[in-house]
């Protein structure tokens, strides 16, 4: 399945390795959040804010999780 053109660079080979634990925590859960936006599009509507809000959380905890260690 090829990455809808609103995630671009969901299918594409990997960044260059991050500069910090940080970034590359942050690079890890980018690709990750972009393969779970893309795999919407294989679910019922109805489903997708549950994805959503799992996302947000997911986002929010690591961004939390960053401006303690960086």
């Amino acid at each position: 399945m090829s990455a809808p053109e609103e995630y671009p660079g969901a299918d594409t080979a990997p960044a260059p390795e991050p500069a910090s634990e940080g970034a590359a925590i942050a690079e890890q859960t980018l690709r990750s959040v972009r393969q779970r936006l893309a795999s919407l599009d294989d679910l019922p509507a109805a489903d997708h804010v549950a994805v959503f809000d799992a996302l947000h959380q997911e986002l929010s905890d690591v961004l939390g999780s960053l401006d303690r260690t960086d």
